[in-house]
């Protein structure tokens, strides 16, 4: 908060700062303890099983796990014989953190601000939590700089990495038919009058695919089915604080900011694009919840973006800083108190080597 305050009121420039925020970031989530974050003994599990896991999928057109990731834990597997689930998770802390900072400064007018918004949701999210699709997204931020620049061929190169680091990735790919020199109102606006609708609606979509997918449909999703019809899968509140918080941010660009000022601004018209998709996601397919919320975040991880541009076109000058943050600080209750993301905080304990 503070740094994002004094860039935007007194630009300075010091790489210190910034390789400073980039390992305490790092370190904090590796050596994060099992119990803080909810997906911890999951990957506990599947490091410890890898090689099982491994023999399981032969035969599959797809592994159950992504090609890169069961690379990356075979190889610590190899190189340590103890506390390789600490290197694992020191692994994916750091170099996810840095990938996302180093682009953060690339591609941001004040990068200590959009630093504030990841660490605020995504970062709990992400690099707390879902590891896999953290590192993937991470890959996808690099994409950007080249798409960004007009080379879609290298953004299109670096999102196929991506997708070896989480198969989800592959829906980065749509980015490419996003014009961001152009942004017509009318339709972003329909879109999210249509993503309403559907949240009010929320339409089984689940019970439809049956209709177009074979009855032999991959295990995971006929376990979901299953779980809805019996009433055990999550709920989804598609009219929760973030969303409509996305929602208003979103309203505010298409109605209070002309499209000449937006157009002046490509990154920002590229992300608001990404984050109103997002949104639409979230509506559309929120009879299939835990489905909804994985292609929105894939999307919404733009928002951080979206959220510290208002510092640039809210009416209310100095104060607009102070505003933001506030927004910030929203997103930081609404995600860790709120939501429960993460738990309590300690330090992982090092097996000892006999």
């Amino acid at each position: 908060m503070i740094l994002a305050g004094e860039y935007e009121l007194g630009f300075f420039k010091n790489e210190a700062f910034l390789m400073f925020i980039i390992l305490l970031l790092g370190l904090f989530a590796g050596f994060r303890g099992a119990g803080t974050s909810r997906d911890y003994e999951s990957y506990q599990i599947i490091f410890d099983n890898i090689y099982e896991i491994r023999s399981d999928d032969f035969g599959h057109f797809l592994p159950v796990l992504e090609p890169g990731f069961t690379g990356i834990v075979l190889i610590f597997r190899s190189l340590f014989k103890h506390n390789y689930i600490l290197t694992i998770m020191l692994f994916y802390g750091l170099v996810t953190v840095s990938l996302k900072i180093l682009s953060i400064k690339k591609i941001s007018a004040n990068p200590y601000l959009v630093i504030l918004f990841y660490y605020s949701q995504y970062y709990f999210l992400h690099e707390m939590t879902q590891i896999r699709i953290g590192l993937a997204s991470a890959i996808l931020f690099i994409a950007v700089i080249f798409y960004l620049r007009g080379e879609k061929w290298v953004f299109t190169l670096f999102t196929i990495v991506a997708v070896f680091f989480h198969y989800s990735a592959i829906l980065y790919l749509l980015i490419l038919f996003f014009n961001s020199r152009h942004f017509n109102k009318i339709v972003y606006s329909g879109i999210i009058g249509i993503s309403i609708v559907f949240g009010i609606l929320q339409i089984p979509l689940l019970n439809y695919l049956g209709i177009f997918i074979p009855t032999n449909i991959p295990g995971r999703l006929a376990n979901y089915a299953v779980m809805v019809e019996s009433g055990l899968a999550e709920n989804i509140n598609v009219f929760n604080v973030l969303n409509l918080l996305n929602i208003g941010v979103c309203l505010y660009f298409i109605i209070f900011i002309s499209k000449e000022t937006l157009l002046s601004n490509k990154p920002l018209v590229l992300f608001l694009k990404c984050n109103i998709i997002s949104i639409f996601f979230l509506s559309f397919l929120s009879g299939v919840p835990s489905i909804a919320f994985r292609v929105s975040e894939l999307f919404g991880l733009m928002s951080i973006f979206v959220y510290a541009s208002l510092v640039n076109y809210l009416p209310f000058r100095k104060l607009n800083i102070l505003i933001v943050i506030l927004i910030a600080g929203i997103v930081f209750y609404s995600t860790v108190f709120h939501a429960g993301l993460i738990k309590p905080y300690y330090i992982a304990r090092f097996e000892a080597a006999y």
